[in-house]
């Protein structure tokens, strides 16, 4: 889900790590673990941050003893996985305090480490005073990251359940990994292990997305390790990952379009996107227009069908976020007009960069153990945009992916009354929508839930949520964090043009 899901789901190519010769200073004596200077890197972009990179070892099946992991003993006949860790020091060393922040990321199938650019900026208050860590969750990155390389434009342009089987079982006869062992809650035992190595007594929790339940279940686990725990757009254990993306798709298409007829300037370009959206659904039911257009991974020129999914891909990409929700109304009325090149290479561009961000094969691991195995029979969303495609895809992915192990009650709530718990959903999320964030607050006593105006998934970076987050690991009394700065946020303009948003 990331805040990033399948190339319909929406939810990093492996980033380089440079070392230098030169070992860091460990900041806690009890550090197990040796970190030497190393450059992350976002894939496919230029973004860098610099970090301190280390590894630890842990068995891929948690059922073998550490002991034999770390000797080496070849009785143990079990993979072993070298998991990624990276360290973002305090930036300011007098005023460091010794209980870190643990990062958590999206998907399934994002890597902490790679996605530090671009979350480095939401963090720098925070990071003034505590350790950053983030471990690439087993799986992904430079964890035993189980990729698979799956073909892009066919799953925007004609899905194909067929293909889709043989590629997933092609993926999963290629992998070095038994994927019963990628759950959420085993990684969270690596989280656990990679603490104890650090020394640490307790941490603070911040997840986005998928990286949310991780936190809640790191937190299930192990209430006594946690300080406080920030969860941005928020995955409610109750909620099965996939089974409501289609509904709550249209919901957010229908807040974002009541936006923008509510507004003089968007209504009297636009009229009313809606009723532009269901209009293309119907020429497309009728007729599949081609286009030929420069294709925008590989520059070639080509020409594909313009299909529903198509679209429905398209318009669920550009509603993740607030920036490019503001496209939505101009690339509709271009697609009207016959021009569909600006919404579909939008969708191709964005398919593109989930290709790189994440781990299909891990991905699979998560929803094929926790999420897929529990869909009601009946789940029917054939009156959606998304339609059924979505549930039709997971359904065909899962019958040859081998399923973990998953507790009896990982589905069901898990109260707490001792640790303070910041949650932050977006205004228009089309993913995990505030009454999520809502439902994820109910079970801890000591808990505050801001919903973001304005905006979409993953909102941490917004207007003053960075001081915010680090006022409350300071003080975390969700009580006394003082929201005023909230209202203030906004959402991005509507553009009016190809050009922009009128000035």
């Amino acid at each position: 889900m990331h805040t990033m899901i399948s190339l319909l789901r929406l939810g990093l190519l492996l980033a380089p790590i440079i070392s230098v010769a030169a070992a860091s200073a460990d900041s806690n004596q009890n550090n197990s673990i040796i970190f030497t200077d190393c450059l992350l890197q976002l894939p496919g972009t230029t973004l860098t941050g610099k970090a301190e990179c280390g590894s630890l070892l842990v068995a891929e099946n948690p059922a073998v003893a550490q002991s034999q992991v770390t000797s080496g003993d070849s009785l143990a006949n079990q993979r072993s996985i070298s998991l990624r860790i990276a360290r973002i020091p305090a930036s300011d060393p007098k005023q460091r305090v010794d209980d870190p922040i643990f990062f958590f990321a999206g998907g399934p199938g994002q890597a902490a480490s790679e996605s530090w650019p671009i979350i480095a900026t939401a963090m720098r208050a925070a990071n003034k005073s505590r350790d950053v860590i983030l471990v690439d969750q087993r799986g992904t990155g430079g964890s035993n990251k189980l990729q698979c390389a799956l073909g892009e434009a066919e799953f925007v342009t004609d899905i194909d359940l067929d293909e889709i089987r043989q590629q997933t079982r092609e993926c999963l006869a290629g992998l070095d990994a038994d994927p019963r062992f990628y759950t959420t809650s085993i990684a969270a035992s690596d989280v656990e292990a990679v603490r104890q190595a650090l020394g640490f007594e307790q941490i603070n929790l911040i997840g986005v997305s998928y990286g949310t339940r991780a936190a809640q279940v790191y937190l299930r686990l192990y209430p006594d390790h946690v300080r406080s725990m920030v969860l941005d757009s928020v995955a409610p254990p109750q909620v099965l990952l996939g089974s409501e993306h289609a509904p709550m798709l249209d919901l957010a298409l229908q807040r974002i379009f009541t936006r923008c007829r509510e507004q003089r300037d968007c209504f009297d370009r636009f009229g009313d996107p809606a009723a532009r959206l269901q209009q293309l659904r119907a020429q497309l039911a009728a007729s599949t227009p081609a286009l030929t257009m420069r294709m925008p991974t590989s520059g070639e020129q080509e020409t594909i069908p313009v299909t529903s999914d198509l679209l429905a891909v398209a318009v669920r990409l550009l509603s993740y976020a607030s920036e490019t929700q503001a496209l939505l109304p101009i690339v509709l009325e271009q697609a009207e007009l016959g021009d569909w090149q600006p919404l579909a290479a939008q969708a191709l561009i964005q398919v593109g960069n989930l290709t790189d961000m994440l781990a299909r094969g891990m991905e699979m691991s998560v929803i094929c153990s926790e999420d897929v195995p529990f869909y009601p029979a009946h789940l029917d969303h054939s009156d959606t945009l998304l339609g059924n495609t979505l549930l039709d895809v997971m359904r065909a992915q899962c019958e040859s992916w081998p399923a973990g192990a998953v507790s009896a009650d990982f589905h069901q709530p898990q109260p707490n009354d001792q640790v303070p718990v910041l949650l932050l959903s977006g205004q228009f999320d089309p993913v995990t929508p505030p009454r999520y964030g809502q439902l994820a607050a109910e079970q801890f006593a000591r808990s505050v839930h801001w919903v973001i105006p304005g905006q979409g998934h993953s909102v941490l970076r917004h207007g003053c949520l960075p001081d915010r987050l680090a006022a409350f690991l300071e003080n975390p009394d969700p009580t006394t964090l003082d929201d005023s700065c909230v209202a203030d946020i906004q959402a991005s303009p509507f553009f009016l043009s190809l050009l922009g948003p009128a000035p």
